[in-house]
Parts: structure tokens; C-alpha cells; sequence
């Protein structure tokens, strides 16, 4: 079997990263609880714990007066708060609270049920397949996050500056 080429693992990993936003989007998340920005903020305050709205708004790709209004509106809801930062007593940092831990992982299982009411249909030849390709993928998808997150500045701005010609 020969080896693919760049242009065929791109469409392919593309396709693959597309319908399972398409799913998750559509059937899997609760749309109604909150914006895609306050659901990706919160997820990455979890993840990398407490951070200065600064890097939050950098790495979300939102502007840092558009982060400050979510912060706000997410600390009126009591998802996260603001902690001194210990490395700089001029600065907070934002933290998750139990309150929004408990939202993020209940939102988590909402997403899982769904899921398996989806799994139902499938053959059992079907979910073996997908539960071998997703034991395999999950290392390489956690790679692609780290990477993104590393991404040379700008990546992030080229992308936002597509999507409004799109928009247009």
C-alpha cells in the first residue's frame, strides 16, 4: 500500500474533522446554553487552567475588549472568577469555579447519552471500526491541539480574515 500524499491526508483528516463537527453541532451539543465563544472560552480556562484574559483572548482569536465582555458575563453566571495572579500582583487571572466545572462536565455527559442513542444504530462491525479509528486518532488529535496552540502568530488572524471574505 503506498504511503498518501500531503493534499490526500488534508481532504481526507479535513473531511473526517468536518463531520464530526457536523454531529457534534448538530446532535451532540446543547446550542441553546451558551455562545460556541463563551463554550471554547470556558473549555480552555478548564484545560489550562487559571490565565490572563490577555493570553485567553490571544489564543481564543478574539479581541481582548470582546474577551473582557465574556469573561463579565460568564463571571455574572458564576462559571468563572478572577484570581490574583501570584507572579504579578497587578494582574488576575481567570479561573474556572466549581459551579462552571460542574456545568462543563455535565454538558459532557448531555453529549455522551446522545451519542450513544447515535451509536445504537450503527452494526456492531460499524462501532468496532470507529471505536479502533478513534483509540487510534485521539494521541494524533491531541497532538494537533498542542500544535495549534503553538502555531506561529498570525495563523489564527489569517484564518479570521478568510472567514470574513466568506461573510462578505
Amino acid at each position: 500500500m503506498s504511503r498518501p500524499v500531503d493534499d490526500q491526508v488534508g481532504d481526507c483528516v479535513g473531511e473526517l474533522l468536518d463531520k464530526a463537527m457536523d454531529v457534534t453541532a448538530r446532535f451532540l451539543s446543547d446550542r441553546a446554553a451558551s455562545s460556541a465563544s463563551a463554550a471554547s472560552a470556558l473549555n480552555r480556562v478548564c484545560r489550562e487552567g487559571p490565565i490572563r484574559l490577555t493570553t485567553l483572548a490571544a489564543k481564543e482569536g478574539i479581541s481582548q475588549p470582546s474577551m473582557t465582555q465574556l469573561i463579565q458575563r460568564l463571571e455574572r453566571l458564576g462559571l468563572v472568577a478572577r484570581l490574583a495572579d501570584p507572579d504579578d500582583g497587578r494582574a488576575a487571572l481567570i479561573g474556572i469555579t466549581g459551579h462552571g466545572q460542574a456545568l462543563l462536565d455535565d454538558r459532557k455527559r448531555v453529549r455522551r447519552d446522545r451519542l450513544t442513542v447515535l451509536l445504537e444504530r450503527l452494526t456492531s462491525e460499524e462501532k468496532s471500526g470507529l471505536w479502533l479509528s478513534a483509540r487510534v486518532a485521539i494521541p494524533v488529535l491531541h497532538r494537533l491541539v498542542a500544535n495549534a496552540d503553538c502555531a506561529p502568530e498570525g495563523v489564527a488572524a489569517t484564518v479570521e480574515v478568510d472567514q470574513r471574505k466568506v461573510l462578505e
